[in-house]
């Protein structure tokens, strides 16, 4: 998977974050970018229709507050990538506050 020009700025600040802990590494899959420890922690989609990047993060959505447009339940959606939560990442900010449930994800897994 490669990532689009128009979000290549973001994806380096997104990546940068999930791997900030030294534990977690980048392995490219064929429509998605998987962040691994042990096991999948995350993993980052770029769909044409969204303008901005969709992180899946392994985490139980009943245990983080949902907030609508920003975070959402995706159990039993079909979906590609991994992770129960949805984090949609449309701006800096938008990386700043999924920190801590990119830190909580990576010490869960």
């Amino acid at each position: 998977m490669t990532v689009p020009d128009s979000r290549r700025a973001l994806y380096d600040e997104l990546e940068e974050t999930m791997t900030a802990s030294g534990e977690v590494r980048v392995v490219p899959a064929r429509v998605y970018i998987a962040f691994r420890r042990i096991k999948n922690v995350g993993s980052a989609i770029f769909r044409t229709s969204q303008q901005a990047i969709l992180l899946y993060l392994r985490l139980d959505p009943g245990t983080v507050e949902l907030k609508e447009g920003c975070t959402r339940n995706v159990c039993g959606v079909g979906h590609l990538g991994t992770g129960n939560l949805e984090v949609r990442i449309a701006s800096s900010a938008d990386v700043e506050k999924a920190v801590p449930l990119i830190r909580r994800a990576v010490e869960e897994s």
